[in-house]
């Protein structure tokens, strides 16, 4: 799993690659929280090179999506991979993520 953080204008992209499940859930969320906190970004999450998420990965996008939410931000996803956007319909994420296919950038 490999995770990476971009400021781009008033966005903070953040790029999962690989799997995000119970093993690396714990670490991530604690990075993302880190990296959120004091930001003033909608957030992007590009989910494109995210190959499995299990609900201990959807805990890391709801945290972040409640924080945005606080904010009066808004959380995106971009480009889930099938299996991964799957997931995202069937547990009503798409209620409160918007999913886009290009940057706003």
């Amino acid at each position: 799993m490999e995770l990476k953080f971009i400021e781009k204008e008033s966005y903070l992209i953040i790029s999962i690659e690989g799997k995000l499940d119970s093993f690396n859930a714990q670490q991530v969320y604690a990075k993302v929280e880190e990296k959120i906190k004091n930001s003033n970004s909608d957030i992007i999450f590009d989910l494109s090179n995210l190959e499995y998420m299990t609900s201990a990965g959807l805990q890391v996008l709801l945290m972040a999506s409640k924080n945005r939410n606080s904010k009066g931000k808004l959380t995106y996803i971009y480009k889930p991979q099938r299996i991964v956007d799957y997931v995202l319909k069937v547990t009503g994420f798409y209620a409160f993520l918007k999913k886009i296919d290009n940057m706003p950038l």
